[in-house]
């Protein structure tokens, strides 16, 4: 997967939106994921929210670790 584009964070939530993606489906119009996140320390963790077609039932959790 690879993907670039835009994001906007409002509270915890950031709603990211791609414009150029290997995937093509991912530049439709309208596409767009939504996650929360919290940054503790080195570790940010997002938990997918909503996407296209609305809230997700079983969100994906990605975790990245900053290392110095």
């Amino acid at each position: 997967m690879a993907e670039a584009g835009t994001y906007e964070l409002t509270g915890n939530l950031i709603t990211m939106r791609p414009v150029v993606a290997k995937n093509p489906a991912a530049m439709a119009p309208d596409v767009s994921i939504v996650y929360s996140y919290k940054l503790e320390g080195n570790t940010l963790t997002l938990v997918a929210q909503r996407d296209l077609h609305g809230p997700v039932s079983s969100p994906l959790i990605v975790k990245l670790v900053r290392i110095d």
